[in-house]
């Protein structure tokens, strides 16, 4: 169970480096609004995606026992999976903006509801777990205990880490240059990649 964890973990750290617009809102939103909205956010992108977490589950499930819908999903998630790294390859910089704070905006719902949607209405997030998903269930071959361990620590490592976003936002402003991104872009999207020739390799060998 301990490398389950420890696979989480890292999976979760991989996927908090991810630069993408939900990262840079998150960071922005801290720096506008104060520590407490990017709590707020925080909470809300986490829902979100362990709400996704649980569909995608449900979803995998529901075919596990068709050996061609399994092999489809093998390589369905597998495809998405590269897809995402390809685009983390080529995103582009983004740069954040100097704005001043104003916790007055820091309104439970209202941030709680920002973040869940920002995450939420993304299709990429939706696919992308259920990339993940696949990967876990077909290619790890976790148990159900085993993959509840696994999103739980996903889930938690994205918790923290989004929370120390939040906490060193003015001094992630100053650190997050174009030249850092564009090489944490690079590093995320050649594990995606790496990710994505094992769930092909295990579609392959279950479709043989």
């Amino acid at each position: 169970m301990i490398a389950v964890i420890t696979k989480g973990v890292l999976f979760g750290l991989l996927l908090a480096v991810m630069l993408g617009p939900v990262f840079f809102a998150l960071i922005q939103n801290s720096i506008i609004k104060g520590f407490k909205a990017g709590i707020y956010m925080a909470l809300g992108i986490a829902v979100a995606d362990t709400a996704y977490i649980f569909l995608m589950y449900f979803s995998v499930k529901l075919f596990e026992n068709n050996d061609t819908v399994s092999v489809l999903m093998g390589a369905l998630g597998g495809l998405i999976i590269l897809v995402t790294g390809i685009l983390s390859l080529r995103k582009k910089t983004v740069r954040l903006e100097d704005q001043k704070v104003n916790s007055r905006n820091s309104n439970f719902i209202k941030q709680f509801a920002k973040g869940f949607f920002l995450n939420g209405i993304n299709p990429f997030v939706l696919l992308y777990w259920l990339g993940v998903m696949t990967l876990v269930t077909k290619s790890y071959q976790y148990e159900q205990n085993e993959v509840v361990v696994f999103f739980s620590a996903i889930i938690g490592t994205l918790l923290i880490t989004d929370f120390s976003k939040v906490a060193l936002s003015h001094r992630l402003r100053a650190w997050v240059t174009p030249k850092r991104i564009n090489i944490m872009n690079k590093i995320v999207g050649v594990a995606l990649v790496l990710f994505s020739v094992r769930l092909f390799y295990h579609a392959f060998e279950h479709y043989n």
